[in-house]
């Protein structure tokens, strides 16, 4: 817990200072999505790794992060919707140890609301699935997104627990925002490691944005994971 505690910290600072700054690509329309029904063959993978974050550990937890470890200041972020209402934006890990046991999921989000608009937004769903390495159904989870995503500053990293489940090998952490909620992504420095998954073929695309310039970018999702 207190490495859930201190990330959660961090991240509120980087929050922070994020609406007081808001990156250049910030916004839900700065991008077109590719992935499931636009053509791409899956699956895809993104280029090499340029640059990706150590695990942190303290005493038997492991944090596990597929973006470049950069901080969340500093990071050049948008925010985008998954490309059809079944897909989802995925990130692929690998547990640290055999019976790695998973216990949070950090996910940065938005549902576009913010202290400017008086009234709350509607309930919106969301879903989060685990799947192991050859994407078969561990854990779901669905909620509406009101206590998670919204915020006075418009973003916001959920702390989402999980009931203690051990992993051996790659796992995937799947997001499905059914296109009303944009999950934060980073523009540079692709690990390679970050997807579409599409669950009505159970196929992974390439985790690819396209600018409105129509040049593609292979994107890191914010979503990490917390266990021992």
């Amino acid at each position: 817990m207190l490495l859930i505690m201190a990330l959660l910290c961090c991240v509120t600072l980087c929050l922070d200072s994020l609406a007081a700054n808001p990156p250049a690509k910030l916004g839900l329309n700065e991008i077109k999505q590719s992935g499931p029904g636009l053509g791409l063959t899956a699956p895809a993978a993104n280029p090499p790794a340029k640059a990706m974050a150590a695990p942190e550990s303290q005493g038997n937890i492991t944090g596990l992060k597929q973006d470049s470890g950069t901080p969340l200041s500093e990071m050049n972020i948008t925010f985008a919707v998954s490309p059809t209402y079944g897909s989802a934006q995925t990130v692929e890990f690998t547990a640290p140890k055999p019976g790695w046991k998973l216990e949070s999921i950090l996910i940065m989000a938005t549902d576009g609301w913010n202290a400017s608009l008086k009234q709350l937004p509607n309930p919106l769903p969301f879903a989060i699935e685990i799947r192991d390495s050859n994407l078969r159904l561990l854990y779901h989870f669905a909620d509406a997104q009101l206590p998670y995503f919204t915020s006075s500053i418009g973003i916001r990293m959920a702390n989402i627990e999980v009931p203690d489940l051990p992993l051996d090998g790659n796992f995937f952490v799947c997001f499905y925002g059914y296109r009303s909620l944009g999950l934060a992504a980073e523009l540079e420095n692709a690990t390679g490691k970050s997807y579409f998954f599409d669950k009505l073929t159970g196929q992974l695309y390439s985790g690819v944005l396209t600018t409105r310039n129509n040049q593609t970018t292979p994107v890191n999702w914010l979503i990490r994971v917390i266990g021992q």
